[in-house]
């Protein structure tokens, strides 16, 4: 009993989430082993769809802007290891839209465009899907982006 009453002030302690419950009249607390999903939730200044209605806002506000939108997932390793190149881009790329879909939170978006993987990475222009690519592969994303942007002159 004392290893659980440690156990669960470390993970207290972590900021995992507490439930309180009563048993046969007595306060029981329980703690929940995972981390709360807002502190899961993915960080950076790319922008992180809501819902279909955001996806809709999103290609309507980039009329023939090029969308690069990210399809990944809190658990998902290689996504983890990619998203600060896929930050990184989005800073160094004034003339397209970087956009990120979490597959667990709009899952109806991924599957709606066949997305079966994660990382895969989207690219669109004036709604239509102009290229694409699986995999946390940094150097095959910058050249797939560089290959669908407009030549500046």
């Amino acid at each position: 009993m004392m290893l659980l009453g440690a156990l669960a002030s470390v993970l207290a302690s972590t900021n995992a989430m507490n439930l309180v419950g009563r048993s046969s009249g007595s306060s029981v607390r329980v703690v929940d082993y995972r981390v709360p999903r807002t502190l899961l939730r993915l960080r950076g200044g790319v922008h992180t769809l809501v819902d279909m209605d955001d996806w809709a806002a999103v290609q309507e506000s980039a009329e023939n802007k090029l969308i690069v939108l990210d399809f990944t997932a809190s658990w998902c390793g290689p996504c983890q290891r990619i998203a600060p190149a896929f930050e990184a881009l989005a800073a160094e790329t004034a003339n397209a839209i970087f956009v990120k879909c979490d597959v667990d939170e709009l899952g109806e978006l991924a599957a709606e465009l066949g997305v079966t993987s994660m990382p895969t990475f989207l690219l669109f222009r004036s709604g239509e899907i102009v290229g694409s690519l699986r995999g946390a592969n940094e150097e095959a994303l910058r050249s797939l982006v560089a290959e669908h942007l407009p030549v500046l002159a």
